[in-house]
């Protein structure tokens, strides 16, 4: 495994109804479930470290976290099981991440682009049974740049993201190290209408606060319904209060 390791992560927030009714086999909802507690402990993690807002898609991370978790072993191999709460499973035996996972949680009418990618020093030769395995499996790709150029890989980087985001996201990387060896990205695009729509003659001016020091007054949507609410006593989460 390289020295210096760079996540950089670029997502759009997904904004969508319940998901439409699926029966994944049960492989890959265990998957789906280890993915979902992932990204709660992933959303403390980050949260916990910062009073900016925090925008995840936890989802996509978690793919392309399983694709680079195919080209490792030993120690790291171990750490990422751990990290991504698949220990005690054999990587190689592992839903692929290209398709059943997303499948399991979208609607039909949901505009989704997503991708993941490594991109490699020239220097670093990954063996192309595990490049196979990223695009085969994960849906990914793998290519070479030259971290020791650290303007033009990250010209090439930022590309890439904004293709497959639309070009919703510009400009991922703002700096680069030249010392970096291997640089997993995971960009996602989402678009989708909120179904029932919001009436938008309820619509009216509220405050919205962007973090605890500053408030913008912002068009806000409002819907008065009926929802469903489950309580877990064994389960500790910070008090909000909730408006839609």
């Amino acid at each position: 495994m390289a020295a210096f390791l760079f996540l950089h992560l670029a997502f759009l927030f997904l904004l969508a109804g319940p998901a439409a009714p699926q029966t994944p086999d049960p492989a890959e909802l265990d998957l789906l479930n280890r993915s979902a507690d992932f990204g709660a402990r992933l959303y403390r993690a980050v949260a916990g470290r910062t009073d900016d807002n925090v925008l995840l898609a936890p989802l996509a991370v978690f793919a392309g976290m399983l694709a680079l978790l195919g080209g490792t072993s030993g120690p790291t191999q171990n750490e990422l099981l751990q990290g991504l709460t698949l220990t005690g499973l054999d990587p190689q035996t592992l839903p692929g991440g290209k398709l059943q996972i997303w499948n399991a949680v979208l609607q039909p009418a949901l505009r989704l682009q997503q991708g993941a990618a490594l991109f490699l020093d020239q220097s670093f030769q990954a063996p192309p049974s595990f490049q196979d395995l990223v695009q085969t499996k994960y849906g990914g790709q793998t290519q070479s740049v030259s971290f020791s150029s650290p303007a033009d890989a990250q010209d090439v980087i930022n590309r890439w993201v904004q293709d497959r985001t639309r070009h919703q996201a510009q400009n991922l990387l703002s700096t680069l190290d030249r010392r970096t060896q291997l640089l997993l990205v995971s960009a996602a695009d989402y678009q989708m209408r909120f179904n029932p729509p919001f009436n938008a003659s309820l619509t009216q001016v509220e405050r919205f606060y962007v973090d605890r020091y500053h408030v913008a007054m912002v068009p806000m949507m409002f819907r008065a319904d009926k929802y469903f609410l489950a309580y877990d006593s064994n389960v500790k989460w910070p008090s909000q209060i909730l408006q839609s």
